[in-house]
């Protein structure tokens, strides 16, 4: 009985994420093959006055490669996603583009862009969320 309940133990304690506060913390985390998980609360960044509404919106990503640049302090990575259901394009088959920028003051930058999914010619101006670290932008392992 005593193995089970160790057993369940250890299996409940891995399955928390563990939020890392500071870009050292990422970057060391990075720098030793963890992956992370980068959650964005959009209504907690700020944005140009024409951003697209998402008060009530939060994403996640999980960078495969990451780039890391010690000599200008920041981490980026970046995601091209295939989609038919973007809102201003429905049915209209697009590519979101979207770079994330994690900088050593803390803060975490999310810009995103639409491209025509042949000529990869932008229909979209590009938009950026600039978010605080802990607030706007979470970090996890």
């Amino acid at each position: 009985m005593k193995k089970l309940i160790f057993a369940f133990l250890f299996l409940a304690t891995n399955s928390f994420a563990l939020e890392l506060h500071t870009y050292d913390q990422i970057n060391a985390a990075v720098s030793t093959g963890k992956s992370i998980h980068i959650l964005i609360h959009y209504s907690q960044c700020t944005a140009p006055s024409a951003k697209p509404e998402q008060s009530g919106s939060s994403s996640v990503f999980t960078p495969n490669e990451m780039s890391i640049n010690n000599d200008n302090g920041y981490i980026a990575a970046s995601l091209m996603h295939f989609t038919l259901n973007n809102p201003d394009f429905l049915g209209k088959p697009i590519y979101e583009f979207s770079r994330y920028t994690l900088l050593n003051n803390n803060s975490v930058s999310l810009s995103s862009q639409v491209l025509d999914a042949v000529t990869y010619s932008p229909l979209t101006n590009k938009v950026t969320y600039n978010c605080q670290l802990n607030t706007g932008a979470k970090v996890y392992i």
